[in-house]
């Protein structure tokens, strides 16, 4: 297996999807981490600034900083959790929702080009294998993976 092409091939899938992304919402000035953030809110109206950090794996100065921008744009707000005052709860607002079907339909349009010319079994397996690895990879301890590379190594210098 080339381990450097996969590599490479997520990095150019990852680039590119951004660049799509970030064209297709040029003209409602949405960044690419803001269109993700703007989906996932969609997607979970109400949850928290928290849960958000967590399910995309972003630091939670990022997540604040962010949502503030798409409160300035007019996208979400915040609104304090009825149990929690401490705790924000996240929604797009009307000028979002109007937006939904544009900004979904363009994950739709984009992962269908990717698609194009792919037999529909073979499309289905990579996105059950790309869903795996990145299950995998968001369940990863990643400073343990490191140090089991770094005791490979040594294990192998004393061969």
């Amino acid at each position: 297996m080339d381990y450097m092409n996969i590599g490479r091939s997520f990095s150019i899938l990852h680039r590119r999807s951004q660049l799509f992304v970030t064209a297709a919402c040029e003209h409602l000035k949405l960044s690419y981490s803001e269109y993700v953030m703007l989906m996932r809110i969609f997607a979970s109206e109400g949850l928290s600034q928290e849960e958000l950090s967590s399910t995309l794996f972003l630091d939670k100065a990022v997540v604040t900083r962010t949502i503030s921008l798409l409160e300035q744009k007019g996208m979400v707000y915040r609104e304090k959790d009825a149990r929690d005052q401490r705790m924000k709860r996240l929604y797009p607002t009307e000028q979002a929702k109007e937006e939904r079907e544009y900004l979904e339909g363009i994950i739709y349009a984009w992962v269908d080009y990717l698609q194009q010319g792919m037999p529909r079994e073979e499309a289905e397996a990579i996105a059950k294998g790309f869903l795996m690895a990145s299950e995998r990879a968001s369940q990863a301890n990643i400073p343990e993976l490191v140090r089991r590379m770094g005791k490979r190594e040594a294990d192998s210098l004393e061969e």
